[in-house]
């Protein structure tokens, strides 16, 4: 049995569901609301408290988590519980088949709806909290996914888990979270159903094998990876989705040993030996949190009649390139891509400038085991730069967390580019801005790198 438990836990998930008929968010394109529901949405949330430090995570399978929702969550989970509301990290999934929330025009009941429904899990889960043992591991999925900018660019394979046990194995886990980044998109914008997409499919696998525990999906820097799918079904939901949980499910419970023992017989001797475990580390835990608002600026962009002129001058480039020469064709794309998405944000800036301040969050729970939120779509090597800089060994990326400032993009990518770079409201400084903010937190939340 373990000897020294300093940590209380407690876990507990709710459906979020909206009623059929309500529009979806994701791609655009949609001309009518929700057919019906073919998997639930949920909000599953995990109360730590180390009786110094209360906080709280929850992840919800939306498409992203403003800032408004944020507050709301935080105002009605700490007057249910105590817990500091700064001390409580709100999580997207990034399904691309649940309610519209992120837009202005937003349906304000199922908006009420759906924050008191994921305050009340983190209530829920506030209420079961009793002792547990934090175990930290990691897996490798490279099979689900592949960078959507360039196929040669990273993914982020890296698969995260974290384990809340019970001291006593017959009493069976309290919860887990598993950090993985992949976009939930394998179902595309044709379908009219409510689905949690492949992170749900992950979180029953998982489930299955854990006996029932509530499992966090935190959806990692994936702005520019994509999944890998035979057909964009519900089949393939559950291929992918069964991939990342088997991976996720098999680590979690190779960690169930620590600070309890495993033993073999050994038949020769007659003994019972000793088996260390080779996997993961049992974590000292001490709950630390911070979090800043960085001022990063919006982008100044021409009229959006300024750019017709330069793509009818593109598309016609673009038309004249013989069939054969590929890579021209390409650039060609990249460039037509960027240009269009950038009119629209042009549109919807109205000229631009200005400031904004979104949220970074890290949660600390013990030497060298972290958990960092971002507030919107970062790429693959924005984690791989912070996870580098910070030196942590153990850190579990959430993105679409407490605040949605969209795509984030890296300051070299803008000229390459794309859909990514178009769309993105936030000027080339703000991905170094954000990131050198995530480094500064996560080394005054962690110790023991």
């Amino acid at each position: 049995m373990l000897s020294r438990m300093t940590l209380l836990a407690g876990a507990a998930e709710v459906v979020i569901t909206p009623p059929v008929g309500t529009w979806l968010e994701g791609y655009g394109g949609k001309t009518s609301g929700s057919a019906g529901v073919h998997d639930d949405l949920h909000a599953r949330a995990l109360a730590l408290d180390d009786g110094a430090t209360q906080a709280a995570i929850v992840a919800c399978d939306l498409i992203g988590i403003d800032r408004r929702m944020t507050a709301r969550v935080r105002e009605l989970a700490a007057e249910a519980t105590g817990i500091p509301g700064a001390n409580i990290m709100v999580t997207a999934t990034h399904t691309h088949q649940g309610p519209e929330l992120l837009r202005r025009d937003r349906d304000e009941g199922i908006f009420d709806m759906t924050s008191r429904l994921i305050a009340g899990a983190v209530a829920a889960a506030h209420g079961r909290r009793r002792p547990v043992a934090v175990k930290a591991g990691r897996g490798s999925v490279d099979t689900v996914s592949q960078n959507r900018r360039d196929p040669e660019g990273p993914i982020g394979d890296a698969l995260e888990v974290l384990l809340f046990d019970s001291p006593d194995p017959r009493d069976g886990a309290v919860a887990a979270v598993v950090n993985f980044a992949c976009h939930a998109t394998v179902l595309y914008r044709n379908n009219d159903y409510i689905s949690a997409d492949y992170p749900g499919a992950a979180v029953r696998t998982v489930q299955q094998v854990l006996g029932g525990a509530p499992v966090l999906f935190l959806q990692g820097a994936c702005g520019d990876v994509n999944p890998l799918w035979t057909s964009q079904e519900f089949s393939e939901v559950e291929r992918v989705g069964s991939i990342v949980g088997a991976e996720a499910a098999r680590r979690l419970q190779e960690l169930r040993p620590l600070g309890i023992g495993q033993h073999v017989w050994n038949i020769r001797w007659d003994e019972v030996l000793d088996v260390p475990v080779k996997t993961g580390e049992l974590v000292e835990p001490r709950l630390r949190v911070a979090s800043r608002t960085v001022a990063v600026p919006l982008r100044k962009l021409p009229p959006p009649e300024e750019y017709d002129g330069h793509l009818r001058e593109l598309q016609a480039r673009a038309g004249a390139l013989p069939p054969a020469d590929v890579a021209a064709r390409r650039a060609l794309t990249a460039a037509i891509s960027r240009l269009r998405n950038e009119r629209g944000v042009a549109q919807w800036l109205r000229g631009g400038g200005g400031t904004l301040h979104p949220e970074v969050q890290a949660i600390g729970l013990g030497d060298g085991v972290a958990l960092l939120a971002l507030p919107g779509e970062f790429f693959a090597e924005t984690a791989q730069r912070i996870r580098q800089d910070s030196g942590i060994r153990r850190l579990s990326i959430a993105c679409y967390a407490n605040h949605h400032v969209f795509y984030v993009v890296p300051e070299h990518e803008f000229g390459r580019g794309g859909y990514e770079p178009g769309v993105s409201i936030l000027d080339e400084t703000a991905e170094a801005t954000i990131r050198q903010a995530a480094v500064e937190l996560l080394a005054g939340v962690v110790a023991g790198g």
